[in-house]
């Protein structure tokens, strides 16, 4: 068996105690310039997730391929911000961001590692003639307390999209989720766009290759403009009671809805029941402010909210 150098048995130690270095406060409030003016201010993503991707400092081809793919699906994760940190020069980003080709994402400086500090982030990495900070992800929730980080052990070795959209839903969905009208392995709403609701069109069919999750439920759009204000602001667009029958709701009850029939007030959207033999929005209608208040009620109750 071949024998590990001291260096290399303290950086694998060091590693496995900074996968683990969560802290028990919500991470202090910081800001993130770009090296083209924008700004990050993490206090202004209350209630959002956020990923914050530590990429290497200098050259580095495989944070190029790591930030395009992240950057190119991360309206397949609603509710979560994706934040691209480097420590590099603002010239050195801007030539370096340059290659991430149309539709780049801010690159925002993290100038001497200091936030990478602040997170425990280990450096020790020998790459290109320097030593820099490993690469690394930290999520934090919507308080901004950490929730789950991945310290990659070298270049190459980062986490998965794939992998990130289901520790995102293990995380947020919980009884939500459980409760929620949608079954494993299809999208919520029969397929519909949930975000055409609210525009002139009504109920509109999404495609299966354009979706989003929210809370480990799947969504379908009819455009990708329309997926893109769904992940910027999901909770403004997916149906209350998890999708169930807003007048069944009144009583507590979880009854299917018929996806064409629908009420969007007070920038909510509510799914009704409807067959050829019944129709549940117009007892909804008949009072519905009450209905509204005795329906988040029992559903705040089902998904064990106070």
């Amino acid at each position: 068996m071949p024998r590990l150098s001291l260096k290399a048995l303290t950086a694998t130690a060091v590693l496995c105690l900074a996968s683990f270095a969560f802290s028990a406060e919500p991470v202090a409030d910081f800001t993130l310039q770009s090296h083209d003016g924008k700004s990050f201010k993490l206090s202004e993503q209350k209630g959002k997730y956020v990923a914050l991707h530590f990429l290497l400092k200098t050259e580095c081809p495989i944070c190029i391929k790591h930030t395009r793919e992240v950057s190119q699906r991360a309206d397949e994760l609603a509710g979560v911000t994706q934040v691209f940190i480097k420590p590099d020069a603002p010239d050195d980003i801007a030539k370096w961001a340059g290659q991430l080709g149309e539709g780049a994402p801010t690159i925002f400086r993290d100038p001497d590692a200091a936030l990478a500090k602040t997170l425990a982030i280990p450096d020790g990495y020998e790459f290109h003639g320097e030593v820099v900070h490993f690469p690394a992800l930290v999520l934090l929730d919507g308080t901004g307390q950490e929730v789950f980080r991945y310290v990659g052990k070298n270049n190459s070795d980062r986490y998965a999209f794939n992998s990130l959209k289901k520790k995102v839903a293990d995380l947020s969905g919980g009884a939500e989720l459980s409760h929620a009208n949608a079954k494993a392995g299809e999208a919520a709403i029969g397929g519909y766009d949930p975000v055409a609701y609210f525009g002139a069109g009504g109920p509109t069919m999404g495609a299966a290759d354009l979706t989003s999750e929210y809370k480990g439920v799947t969504y379908q759009f009819a455009s990708a403009p329309n997926r893109a204000k769904f992940a910027a602001d999901p909770a403004k667009y997916a149906p209350a009671y998890g999708g169930w029958c807003a007048t069944a709701m009144v009583t507590g009850e979880k009854v299917a809805i018929n996806p064409k029939n629908y009420k969007v007030t007070g920038g909510r959207l509510y799914l009704f029941y409807k067959t050829f033999l019944a129709d549940a929005k117009p007892d909804w209608v008949k009072d519905e402010p009450g209905n509204v208040t005795k329906a988040d009620g029992h559903w705040k109750s089902t998904v064990g909210g106070k």
